[in-house]
């Protein structure tokens, strides 16, 4: 039987800092049934490129653009809506997880 899938709920803005050290943190996951979904709010740094990057190398990846700036609020609203998954996880931009969080 499959697992129930797992959606990891990112909100990003301007993280571009740990971004990197988080993404291989959550791709690295055990748990075998998960989508990773980021809404970014705008960033203004390398935030986007690098979230790209990592979309276009993993199909787990969903990316949400914004067009004008929500807030961490609204923006954590908006990224748990567009989750698919059973359950959410949410995970903030400088998070780094261990290997089994998710299946934890």
């Amino acid at each position: 039987m499959k697992e129930p899938l797992v959606s990891i709920a990112l909100a990003t803005y301007n993280g571009e800092k740990f971004l990197a050290q988080q993404m291989d943190s959550l791709l690295a996951q055990d748990y075998p049934n998960l989508e990773i979904v980021i809404s970014d709010d705008c960033s203004s740094d390398g935030t986007w490129n690098i979230l790209l990057s990592y979309a276009e190398q993993d199909s787990r990846i969903r990316l949400l653009p914004c067009e004008t700036n929500l807030g961490y609020v609204r923006n954590f609203i908006r990224v748990f809506m567009a989750c698919k998954g059973v359950l959410i996880s949410p995970c903030d931009q400088d998070d780094i997880w261990y290997s089994n969080k998710t299946s934890r």
